[in-house]
């Protein structure tokens, strides 16, 4: 599970590094995609595991991949919203 959640960690890290850099729509699908892969693969193996208690190191992985995600939805998301009103706006 660890390997997994490092995965995930590192699309994220990529994710953040493509939001404080030019924007590229390819390169976003492309971790986009990455990142839904190994989201599928952990839910998958939580899935199978319903009963294993996560390690202390997995709860610390995952406390830390959340404040990620917060973080990046917080800086992504508006960016998100104004690019979709302006697309609309052009249609």
């Amino acid at each position: 599970m660890i390997d997994k959640l490092d995965k995930l960690n590192k699309n994220l890290t990529k994710l953040e590094e493509l939001d404080n850099n030019k924007f590229s729509s390819h390169n976003f699908k492309e971790i986009n995609q990455q990142l839904e892969a190994v989201t599928n693969q952990i839910m998958s193996s939580i899935k199978i595991d319903n009963k294993k208690i996560p390690s202390t190191d997995e709860k610390v992985f995952l406390t830390e991949i959340l404040s990620k995600i917060e973080k990046l939805e917080l800086k992504i998301l508006p960016k998100a919203n104004l690019l979709n009103s302006f697309s609309k706006s052009i249609i």
